[in-house]
């Protein structure tokens, strides 16, 4: 007959086994074998991949950020084609010829910078037939109205991004404005025949659409001035813009005048009057800045093409929205233009610049 263990007995034995590695105990006290070894990478990620860059030079930290999400992914066997053109009237043309070139190359994936990139590399995928997976971001378009997608729960095509609600968006920088000046009414934008429609047409017609929502009247400047010659008719209409015309100016994204962002800077100088300017065009010009942080959502949208890369469609990917939104202030340039931001702006700002 078998004798019955004492719980001495079993404490003892227990000690014993575990000095000696043969079992392991957890804190609470349940025994276990020996851990199994940790799994090898997933082949996946170690498949040799290569994605092809279409962006802006704007967009050139946020590049770095797509690579360094895909690196924190486990992702590092990726060669990158990068193709860097700043916006023209030939932005669509030229990204549709540059996807199809990409494909002939055979490449894995394209990460397309923007929206009007995105919608050239789905119409130049679709014109060679070929499926190779778009991901991408829009900062001044809804990709469903634009046409980059059927719905946000599904793109119907081959490819998925993700968005800012430029709505939401526009109806803020109205309200820092109001904030910032009370008194304001007029708000100034160089609009038809200075930006470039596909670029920035969704934006501005978004921003005359809702400003008198807001109580602000737009004043639009307007050129016929072929496109060659922007930058003459931008600084023509600008000299005729007299103190007291407008209280602030909005710089809408994508015009043919390369560096108007810095000439409206220099105009709001002059005028002693806010400027308003996206996020990725403050270095250029501006007083601040409230829209999607595209940095941040480049390595968002690295979430979608580790799942493409596992196996999923692009329209099996619900789109998203971008989860940060950035308000960036320039301070010491908007004193040259005799603005002080108020201390309620300065508390929610995510960055402040003392740069001029």
């Amino acid at each position: 007959m078998q004798l019955p263990i004492k719980t001495s007995q079993l404490v003892v034995l227990v000690a014993v086994l575990v000095v000696a590695g043969i079992i392991t105990v957890n804190l609470t006290g349940v025994f276990k074998g020996t851990p199994p070894k940790i799994p090898e990478q997933p082949s996946v990620l170690r498949e040799p991949k290569t994605i092809g860059l279409i962006f802006f030079p704007q967009q050139a930290k946020a590049i770095i950020q797509f690579k360094e999400g895909l690196k924190e992914l486990g992702y590092t066997n990726i060669t990158f084609k990068e193709v860097e053109k700043a916006p023209s009237a030939k932005t669509m043309e030229e990204a549709a010829e540059q996807t199809k070139l990409f494909v002939r190359e055979g490449v894995d994936l394209i990460y397309a910078g923007l929206e009007q990139q995105a919608l050239a590399a789905i119409n130049g995928t679709k014109e060679i037939g070929s499926n190779t997976p778009i991901v991408y971001t829009a900062a001044f378009h809804d990709p469903v109205t634009y046409g980059l997608a059927k719905s946000f729960r599904s793109s119907g095509n081959n490819a998925v991004g993700v968005s800012v609600d430029i709505a939401e968006v526009l109806q803020k920088q109205f309200e820092f404005v109001r904030k910032i000046l009370p008194n304001s009414k007029k708000i100034g934008v160089f609009g038809n025949g200075f930006t470039i429609l596909t670029l920035g047409g969704e934006f501005l017609a978004e921003l005359k659409r809702l400003a008198p929502l807001s109580g602000y009247e737009v004043v639009e400047y307007t050129t016929d001035a072929p496109p060659p010659k922007a930058e003459e008719a931008w600084h023509a209409v600008a000299a005729t813009i007299k103190p007291g015309d407008i209280d602030a100016t909005f710089h809408i994204p994508g015009h043919y005048f390369v560096t108007q962002e810095r000439e409206e800077n220099k105009l709001a100088t002059r005028l002693k009057i806010l400027m308003v300017s996206p996020p990725t065009d403050l270095g250029g010009g501006g007083h601040f800045g409230y829209n999607g942080d595209f940095e941040s959502a480049a390595k968002q949208t690295t979430r979608m093409v580790d799942k493409i890369f596992r196996g999923t469609k692009p329209s099996d990917i619900p789109l998203e929205r971008i989860e940060q939104i950035l308000m960036v202030v320039y301070r010491a340039r908007a004193r040259l233009a005799g603005i002080e931001f108020p201390e309620s702006i300065l508390k929610i700002a995510s960055k402040i610049s003392d740069e001029e």
